[in-house]
């Protein structure tokens, strides 16, 4: 008789269960950011049309996330929104971050919103 045993593995290795919870938080995350993150997005881009001190910053917020290189966001700029603001572009980041998508994708017509804001922000002498 042989010392060595046979025995049927486990269905998933401690690894292969570590890595399917890791996927699962990270899907629940990009769920909840985006849960958070659309309709902010939407307020942020009703604001952004406009013409305030405020548009122009959460223009310049949605252009670092459509293109940082190009648009790099200066942070002292979330000090000039206001409160809900803030916390509109706080989940619009978080969203950015965890969704794995670009954020004009969000958006219908996302590309030419985001190109007009360019061409505005182009604009300012700032």
């Amino acid at each position: 008789m042989s010392q060595y045993r046979v025995h049927t593995p486990e269905p998933r290795s401690r690894l292969s269960q570590a890595l399917a919870q890791v996927m699962n938080e990270t899907r629940q995350r990009q769920l909840e950011a985006e849960k958070e993150g659309l309709p902010a997005l939407e307020h942020l881009i009703r604001v952004a049309e406009g013409l305030s001190g405020q548009s122009h910053h959460l223009r310049r917020l949605l252009l670092g996330l459509y293109n940082g290189y190009r648009w790099p966001f200066e942070m002292q700029r979330l000090r000039g929104l206001d409160p809900d603001l803030q916390e509109g572009a706080l989940a619009v980041i978080q969203m950015a971050t965890y969704s794995g998508h670009e954020i004009h994708t969000f958006i219908e017509g996302g590309d030419a919103l985001l190109k007009r804001f360019w061409e505005i922000e182009e604009g300012n002498d700032e």
